[in-house]
C-alpha cells in the first residue's frame, strides 16, 4: 500500500470516529458540534480527557488530541478555549474529504531541513558548553571538599 492510500485510510478512520464522538448526545455537555455544524467545541477539558477521549481514541491528554487533529488539517478557532474547525469537516457529512493532493506526501524542502539541522547543531554546541562548565564547577567543588578533608 502506498503512502497516500495509507494516509487516506487513516484520515477516513479518524473522521469517522470523530463524527461518532460528536454525534453521541450523552457527551454534549463535554464536547459537541458548534451551532453552525462547521466546528466542534470541547466545553469541559478535564471531563473530555477523563471520560470521552479514552472511549474513542488512544490518548488521554488534550495536548495530544490537539496535535493529532492539527495533523489532519483542523485549526483552533473562535474565542472558545478548544474550538476546532476544518473546511472538510461538517456535521452530518462524514463523506466530505480533502482533495486527493492533500494525501500526497510532501518531503520537507532542503532549506527547511538544513535550517532545522543548523538549529540542532547550535543547541548541541550550547549544551556541550554548559556541560563543560558544569564539569569544571563540579571538579572545583570536589577539589575543595578534598582539601577540607585533608586539613581536618
Amino acid at each position: 500500500m502506498d503512502f497516500a492510500t495509507s494516509f487516506k485510510r487513516r484520515y477516513d478512520t479518524f473522521i469517522r470516529i470523530l463524527h461518532q464522538m460528536l454525534d453521541d448526545h450523552s457527551t454534549n455537555a463535554i464536547v459537541s458540534w458548534s451551532e453552525s455544524g462547521k466546528s466542534f467545541i470541547v466545553w469541559n477539558e478535564s471531563e473530555f480527557c477523563r471520560n470521552v477521549l479514552p472511549r474513542f481514541f488512544l490518548f488521554v491528554k488534550m495536548s495530544s488530541f490537539a496535535r493529532h487533529i492539527r495533523k489532519w488539517g483542523f485549526k483552533k478557532i473562535g474565542s472558545e478555549p478548544w474550538e476546532f474547525s476544518s473546511e472538510y469537516f461538517v456535521r452530518g457529512h462524514p463523506e466530505i474529504e480533502p482533495p486527493p493532493e492533500a494525501f500526497e506526501y510532501q518531503r520537507p524542502s532542503k532549506e527547511v531541513s538544513d535550517a532545522r539541522w543548523e538549529r540542532i547543531k547550535e543547541q548541541a554546541a550550547a549544551l556541550r558548553k554548559r556541560l563543560a562548565k558544569e564539569a569544571k564547577r563540579q571538579a572545583r567543588k570536589e577539589a575543595a571538599l578534598g582539601h577540607k578533608e585533608e586539613t581536618s
